[in-house]
């Protein structure tokens, strides 16, 4: 078993999922470990995500890589937007794993870590899947899913899975199962655990996919307590802050006492890393996030 405390001088190959940003803030934190532990890192992503991460872990090296094809009409109907884009992304999986193949080979890759891009892992070294959802939140009609999502999961030689099993802020999620190559690896954010800045201020958070971000942004506008609100999206409100890179902005997490924003499980985890509370809500038709919220409501990181 390939434990990640444990992972040292080798050569690793790592992508992460494009969905929000969530999947790249908390592979700030799986790299900035993975790179304190004597590893070389190659990022495969795109050149903007990448600035993003080389901006807290300086010493990772960048390649090019295609985002998942996706494309969300915003009507909170996410299974059909995924049955829509069934082919392009299936066509994509097999691309993406014939890549890896190659990089591997001409980049001399020794292990290979994948943030829920199913198709990045290799059959010639040892790969890794990260998740915190080994079982889906799915109605019952949407079983099939799940038989696909274990199935994928299958091609990766280990499953590290990202939460605490004593503590899983995942709740029935992140349950291995009878997943013998699964083992919980603990939580992870991009924020220092440390900080002692007073929390002062109220902050909006424009998290998720588009056209998810901006139907967020056009909330948080309507709500008058907020102190500053982020958001990729450029507004007129004069507390709308369009950063041009993270960092600028880390400090404004710090000062929070209540940040507003979708309920993704990297924002959990950043809720539990900074001390704060979360006034969240679900991503419209997002399973994962309603059961999220369900399960978190009315505790320490949701009110």
């Amino acid at each position: 078993m390939y434990d990640f405390e444990s992972i040292n001088n080798q050569r690793i190959l790592l992508s992460f999922l494009n969905w929000g940003k969530g999947h790249l803030s908390r592979s700030i934190d799986v790299c900035r470990r993975l790179a304190g532990q004597n590893n070389t890192l190659l990022v495969a992503c795109s050149i903007d995500d990448f600035l993003i991460l080389k901006a807290y872990v300086p010493g990772v090296e960048h390649i090019s890589f295609q985002n998942y094809p996706f494309h969300f009409s915003g009507t909170g109907d996410f299974t059909s937007d995924l049955l829509k884009s069934r082919k392009s992304l299936t066509d994509f999986v097999a691309w993406e794993q014939q890549e890896v193949e190659k990089l591997v080979a001409s980049h001399q890759v020794s292990l290979v870590v994948s943030d829920h891009r199913y198709g990045f892992y290799s059959k010639k070294m040892p790969s890794v899947f990260i998740t915190h959802q080994v079982q889906l939140a799915l109605k019952w009609w949407q079983f099939p899913a799940q038989f696909l999502h274990k199935k994928w999961m299958k091609k990766f030689n280990f499953i590290w899975i990202m939460d605490d099993e004593q503590h899983p802020l995942a709740g029935k999620l992140s349950r291995k199962g009878n997943l013998e190559n699964a083992s919980c690896i603990g939580h992870f954010s991009r924020f220092e655990s440390n900080s002692t800045v007073e929390k002062t201020i109220e902050l909006g958070v424009c998290n998720g996919p588009h056209p998810y971000n901006r139907q967020l942004l056009e909330k948080l506008i309507q709500n008058t307590d907020l102190d500053f609100i982020l958001s990729e999206i450029p507004h007129e409100d004069r507390r709308v802050i369009s950063p041009e890179n993270w960092q600028e902005t880390d400090e404004l997490f710090y000062k929070a006492k209540v940040i507003h924003s979708y309920c993704g499980y990297s924002t959990l985890m950043d809720l539990k890393r900074l001390k704060c509370t979360g006034n969240l809500v679900p991503t419209p038709g997002q399973a994962e996030q309603e059961y999220l919220y369900r399960l978190h409501y009315r505790s320490e990181y949701i009110r």
